[in-house]
């Protein structure tokens, strides 16, 4: 049970903002800039990546009892942004509230899916 809920919540949260994100006229949000088209396509790219991931999750979801190798590489994808976010923490200093909430579920998340996959 808790790994459909936490596959359920990953496909949402990376799907609905994704495509949000990804078929805005201007991406990104007020604190971020993309003043350049290079960075709008590489944002917009980054959005769709997220979309796949997050059917990937849906997919992981739907088809639990066959999905061990893609749990396990769903926590080992998170376990880079993770990584990045405490990089971040030392070399660029402490982060919004928010961000800080997406460091500890993305790891939670990561570290669930790693040690407790579905059995093969």
């Amino acid at each position: 049970m808790v790994l459909y809920g936490l596959l359920g919540f990953l496909s949402i949260s990376l799907v609905v903002p994704g495509l949000v994100e990804l078929f805005k006229p201007q991406p990104g949000s007020p604190g971020m800039v993309l003043a350049s088209l290079d960075a709008k396509n590489q944002f917009r790219a980054l959005q769709g990546m997220m979309v796949g991931l997050g059917i990937l999750a849906l997919w992981a979801c739907l088809d639990l009892e066959h999905a061990h190798m893609l749990v396990l590489t769903l926590g080992v994808v998170l376990s880079v942004p993770v990584v990045a976010r405490l990089y971040s923490l030392v070399v660029d200093g402490m982060p919004g509230f928010m961000t800080l909430v997406y460091l500890a579920v993305e790891g939670v998340m990561a570290v669930v899916f790693l040690i407790w996959p579905p059995p093969q």
